[in-house]
């Protein structure tokens, strides 16, 4: 079923950041993609493009670095498929190590950079891949519950948004960084806190092809006992990667435990 949606990457892979070579080209990555963070962001979740960057292309753009004299047929045919999709004002803001300060700085946090600002970074970039692979994966699965009427969107809305923490839906990106683990959403460690999210991840998938039946019962927490909470929300996530395999092509994001300083 590979190809129901978009194949394209609404945000960079996590990945991309890891698997760098040098110090400066992570710089170079950062500076890129902090600086193209708010518009596109924006722009994905108000008015999003037709289609979405490949990971090839999301390699190119974090490491554009606008200081090549001599720039090859092939750096400048690939400068434009990549304007074409993420548009010349994004293009524009990637300036690389030209003129970059010394220090980056990003919510609150200013380093070169240490591993807090990367963990916060890297954490955003699984929170917003899951975010909105879900949102994708609902709307093609489930197209009527999205086109029907006003109330069906707005009620399909309302459970999605209940998934993630914060009161800022997917544009989770406006809000400041988590402070408390009761505040993680999936990730919250304490079951009772975590309840409320498996039930309406359950609940969404639940009208899903091919959802499992136990995804159809509400989730409870039995006294102290928490085995049939987890092994809910196991045979949840289990559902969701392979049907997010299926229909994305690829391995899906999954939220990660946030690392607090």
């Amino acid at each position: 079923m590979s190809g129901v949606v978009d194949p394209g990457y609404r945000f960079p892979k996590p990945m991309l950041f890891v698997n760098v070579s040098t110090p400066e080209k992570k710089k170079t990555y950062l500076l890129n993609w902090l600086s193209a963070r708010p518009l596109w962001i924006s722009q994905v979740d108000i008015c999003p493009p037709s289609k979405f960057p490949s990971p090839q292309m999301w390699r190119d753009f974090l490491n554009t670095i606008d200081t090549d004299p001599l720039p090859s047929t092939k750096t400048v045919s690939m400068k434009l498929a990549v304007q074409d999709i993420l548009g010349e004002a994004i293009i524009n803001s990637a300036q690389g190590l030209t003129g970059a300060p010394q220090e980056i700085t990003w919510q609150g946090m200013q380093g070169n950079p240490p591993l807090s600002f990367m963990w916060s970074l890297l954490w955003e970039l699984y929170e917003l891949n899951f975010c909105y692979e879900l949102y994708v994966l609902d709307w093609a699965l489930v197209p009527d519950h999205w086109t029907t009427s006003n109330e069906e969107r707005i009620t399909c809305q309302t459970l999605l948004y209940g998934i993630f923490p914060g009161e800022s839906s997917l544009v989770m990106w406006s809000e400041s960084l988590p402070c408390y683990s009761c505040k993680l959403g999936l990730c919250t460690t304490d079951v009772p806190n975590l309840l409320p999210y498996i039930s309406k991840f359950c609940q969404l998938m639940s009208v899903w092809p091919g959802a499992p039946a136990h995804l159809q019962s509400p989730v409870e927490l039995k006294g102290q006992d928490n085995t049939e909470v987890y092994s809910v929300f196991s045979l949840a996530c289990h559902f969701y990667v392979q049907t997010a395999f299926d229909f994305l092509g690829w391995q899906p994001s999954l939220p990660c435990i946030f690392q607090f300083v």
